[in-house]
């Protein structure tokens, strides 16, 4: 298990790692419009990143804009309004709708200040988002793939294009900075695409050579050869090979790290 202050230690160490990630969102797929009851309420450029969740009707998907003040009108974006992402580029436009601005407030961003910030949410079907988009997907495709070249040449595209970050051998558990693995982090990020204190993947490499382990924070991956799949209460762990005791004690150690101290 792991102390009070190696989880204080790593929560920095997790601060100092935001920086260096890109978003682990989804990307929409089409210019597609995204209803509210039913009703086609706005519409996004292509491959703009949105935070996405399964729902009944397909996925919920969340995106953090800015809107100008005179399209507001008592918490909600009027119909035919331009939305702008953090460089006041036009991503995309509410339609036939009233959209509401959850938590909305005033923009502090200098080309911005005649707008308002907030989050707008509605429904899509699976088939707007880019399916390449999901970073489980992904990581699925890259172990089962078939290849000719060096297995690192695709795993370090990976682990960049998905906002992986490395975790330095110092502040990995012994059994794993002493037996020359790696670790690669990435986190959940809510639907303002803010970093939250947990991961949300987990990848241990025996060094630049192949996968050894993957932690994941909800299911399984569709993995013929790994040779084991454990459930966890922090999640998912799979195995390309059989773990020793110490080797599953030091994945458990790395997933607890990287998890908020309370529920809250």
């Amino acid at each position: 298990m792991y102390l009070n202050g190696l989880m204080m230690k790593n929560l920095l160490l997790f601060t100092a790692l935001i920086a260096a990630l890109s978003g682990s969102a989804q990307r929409i797929h089409g210019y597609a419009k995204a209803k509210i009851a039913g009703q086609e309420a706005f519409q996004l450029k292509d491959s703009t990143e949105v935070y996405a969740e399964r729902s009944e009707r397909g996925f919920t998907v969340r995106k953090r804009v800015w809107v100008l003040n005179s399209s507001l009108s008592k918490g909600l974006i009027m119909p035919g309004s331009a939305l702008f992402n953090e460089r006041g580029e036009a991503i995309g436009q509410t339609l036939g709708a009233d959209v509401p601005l959850s938590g909305a407030q005033p923009s502090t961003e200098r080309k911005l200040r005649k707008h308002q910030v907030g989050t707008i949410e509605g429904e899509v079907r699976a088939t707007h988002l880019q399916s390449g988009s999901w970073p489980e997907e992904a990581l699925a495709d890259l172990v089962n793939a078939k290849r000719s070249r060096p297995f690192w040449e695709d795993a370090e595209v990976f682990f960049r294009s998905y906002g992986f970050a490395e975790l330095e051998a110092g502040d990995l558990p012994e059994a794993l900075a002493e037996g020359d693995f790696k670790a690669f982090l990435l986190v959940r990020r809510d639907a303002s695409n803010q970093a939250n204190p947990r991961f949300r993947i987990l990848v241990v490499t025996r060094g630049e050579s192949a996968i050894q382990s993957i932690i994941l924070e909800g299911g399984p991956l569709e993995l013929p050869k790994f040779k084991l799949t454990e459930s966890a209460s922090f999640g998912t762990v799979m195995h390309a090979q059989k773990p020793t005791p110490a080797f599953k004690e030091a994945l458990e150690e790395l997933a607890y790290r990287h998890m908020p101290l309370t529920s809250n």
